[in-house]
């Protein structure tokens, strides 16, 4: 019983996630030689994401795995985008309800 409650919790627990440069210094270990199931166990970290992790890293280096800038302001400018986007279908839902009770109401 103790076990499956075990075994439960570790499922629960989230995946803490790895900066870029811890990412770099897992990989180059893997580059030195050391196996990938002695990385994976000692830093807590699956198999297949090490295996990425190094494709990404001899792709493109250290800077793969960091974050740019600039698609931060991508996704701001898409986010306000969609919420004008919303306000425009809005603003003519009511134009449209407003215009037909004008409408419906001279006919009385």
């Amino acid at each position: 019983m103790l076990a499956q409650i075990k075994l439960k919790f570790t499922t629960m627990v989230k995946k803490k996630r790895k900066s870029a440069k811890m990412k770099a210094q897992l990989v180059l270990e893997l580059l030195r030689g050391k196996a990938i199931e002695e990385v994976s166990r000692e830093n807590e970290v699956t198999i297949s994401d090490l295996s990425e992790w190094r494709t990404t890293f001899l792709a493109a280096g250290e800077g793969g795995f960091k974050k740019h800038p600039e698609d931060r302001r991508i996704a701001e400018y898409e986010r306000a985008l969609g919420r004008a986007q919303i306000d425009l279908e809005l603003y003519k839902k009511k134009e449209n309800f407003l215009n037909a009770r004008r409408g419906s109401s001279s006919k009385w």
